[in-house]
């Protein structure tokens, strides 16, 4: 099965101090195990250095620390799905067509990049922001 992970799933997947660690981690394992094809998106890996060099625990992730966990646990474990211009194009064609303002564009990225990698679920912790923007085809699902 081709799945596809948010953000909001991959940082508390590598970050023990963060309190849904374990589920996180333990799906992340589950599905980069040879059996499942798990995908990221090229905006993901800057979104996901960005909160793992910014989040406010005791132990902080250095920005080395944070490259080598996108570099080894994305990048070499995960399908990157590169966005390229057309995409973000048709993604803010979606955005705006459903009134959308802010963030949500970014969540609209992540299910194109869903999309354009023939994956047929997400794992989110964002479940009311994906469930409202997914095709019927893909399932919204938590760790």
């Amino acid at each position: 099965m081709n799945v596809y992970f948010d953000t909001s799933v991959l940082v508390p997947a590598f970050v023990d101090q963060l309190p849904n660690h374990e589920p996180a981690r333990r799906c992340f394992s589950s599905f980069t195990d040879g059996e499942h094809t798990g995908h990221v998106s090229t905006h993901s890996l800057a979104e996901v250095y960005a909160i793992l060099t910014t989040l406010p625990v005791e132990r902080r992730v250095s920005g080395l620390e944070a490259e080598a966990i996108v570099r080894t646990n994305l990048v070499e474990r995960l399908v990157v799905v590169d966005l390229v211009a057309d995409d973000y194009m048709d993604t803010l064609s979606t955005v705006a067509r459903g009134a959308f303002a802010g963030g949500i564009a970014y969540d609209v990225l992540h299910v194109a990049a869903a999309q354009k990698g023939a994956c047929s679920r997400i794992f989110t912790y964002n479940v009311k922001d994906f469930a409202r923007l997914c095709p019927e085809t893909i399932e919204i699902a938590t760790p």
